[in-house]
């Protein structure tokens, strides 16, 4: 992938980022356990977007980087609070907190 695509998208998930902890704080959510979540959301992120089987779609259409955030985030926040799915941690709410 481009430098300059990478940059853009790297914007992209900083910005939703600080969305997402201010929402995972205002659930409750220890700074620490919010930062570590926000860290793996990261990884998973940077991992689909440097995904090598999609290389070749990408050279006709681009990820959506909030839709990659959200699928990104509800991965992280499944792995470390399974239960939040339900609640705060849903597709759906991560999607709200982001607009």
């Amino acid at each position: 992938m481009p430098n300059l695509d990478q940059d853009t998208y790297s914007v992209h998930f900083a910005r939703f980022a600080a969305k997402l902890e201010k929402h995972l704080l205002n659930q409750g959510i220890a700074c620490s356990e919010a930062d570590v979540i926000i860290e793996d959301s990261s990884t998973i992120f940077f991992d689909k977007l440097n995904n090598p089987k999609k290389s070749f779609m990408k050279l006709f259409k681009k990820q959506d980087p909030m839709s990659l955030f959200i699928e990104s985030a509800s991965e992280a926040l499944q792995k470390h609070i399974p239960e939040a799915q339900k609640t705060f941690g849903s597709y759906r709410a991560i999607e709200d907190c982001l607009r």
